[in-house]
């Protein structure tokens, strides 16, 4: 397979050392409509990416609804990074668009994470999860995009906080209520750079997520059940029980540890999200997602809270 990509720097390479592991791409195409990047196989004409067997949209957040545009008329698979688009008339065309060769990267749909919160449904109760690296206090930070405002409106849960959000939207629908509280500290972007949302669903599980570049380094991701309790540090995945633990003096202590294998579940599921990807390619399928009503729902949901946000993020869309 040959696949082009609009976007050449950072996730992008990390996306074509994905893609390479397969085996399955034999020639890779990259974009770029002003340079010429001379250490890579490039072009300036966007229609040299339409002889592709698929397009990976890798470029900017920012940049993405315009693409999708360009691409209408594609008859090939697209490969889109997330989040898809940052306005809500971008996001109108993609739902009447509905292009079912189109895989949005929303990974965790693809990964352990997914399959836990499915299995264990109707006994979940709470997902925790807080993320941060303390990139957004480093001078450098003022030159990336990530910390404009305009182009990163919601900044580190744009960035950083997205899969795991639209996970829960997708396993769980709509939440029937939802909170969000967000913090500028940098001196090098006006970007959102601390958030913290907490939700609740209907079916009773509650969640509190918080993301920061502004903090030491931490990856730490709990789900409560009424029977489990699972845990991940980013490097491995503990499961706890049973609910009725009890010491020698028959009082309730912390679970034991019934099982525990390394693992980043966030490179795993992305080497699964590339997979699943590939796999629909080669063999002509139609991107199950695309049927789904929660396909873009975590989209829908991410740019309400943009709308409701804007008097202190100033972000206007474009």
């Amino acid at each position: 397979m040959k696949a082009g990509f609009i976007g050449y720097r950072n996730f992008a390479q990390r996306l074509k050392s994905v893609f390479e592991l397969s085996g399955e791409v034999r020639e890779f195409l990259f974009y770029h409509p002003e340079k010429d990047v001379t250490y890579l196989k490039s072009t300036r004409n966007f229609n040299d990416l339409l002889n592709c067997d698929f397009i990976v949209i890798s470029s900017p957040d920012w940049t993405h609804g315009r693409y999708l545009r360009s691409l209408k008329d594609y008859e090939g698979y697209i490969f889109c990074e997330k989040i898809p688009v940052l306005n809500s008339e971008d996001l109108l065309f993609l739902k009447r668009h509905n292009n079912p060769y189109i895989y949005y990267d929303f990974n965790y749909r693809k990964s352990l994470l997914y399959d836990i919160l499915k299995e264990h449904e109707n006994e979940v109760l709470y997902v925790g999860h807080r993320y941060s690296v303390g990139i957004a206090l480093r001078e450098a930070y003022k030159s990336n995009w990530r910390s404009d405002s305009h182009k990163a409106p919601l900044g580190v849960f744009q960035l950083s906080g997205i899969h795991l959000f639209d996970l829960l939207i997708f396993c769980f629908g709509r939440p029937t209520a939802y909170n969000v509280s967000m913090r500028n500290i940098s001196p090098y972007g006006d970007s959102v750079d601390n958030f913290k949302i907490s939700m609740e669903f209907k079916n009773g599980i509650f969640s509190e997520l918080f993301f920061s570049y502004t903090a030491p380094y931490q990856y730490s991701l709990n789900i409560v059940t009424t029977e489990k309790l699972f845990e991940s540090d980013g490097s491995s995945f503990v499961v706890r029980g049973p609910r009725e633990t009890l010491d020698e003096n028959g009082l309730f202590s912390a679970p034991h540890v019934t099982s525990e294998k390394a693992i980043n579940i966030y490179e795993n599921s992305l080497k699964e999200s590339v997979q699943y990807f590939l796999d629909s390619v080669k063999n002509r399928n139609k991107i199950s997602e695309s049927f789904m009503e929660n396909n873009l729902l975590s989209t829908e949901l991410f740019l309400e809270i943009i709308e409701n946000n804007k008097h202190f993020i100033n972000y206007k869309s474009s």
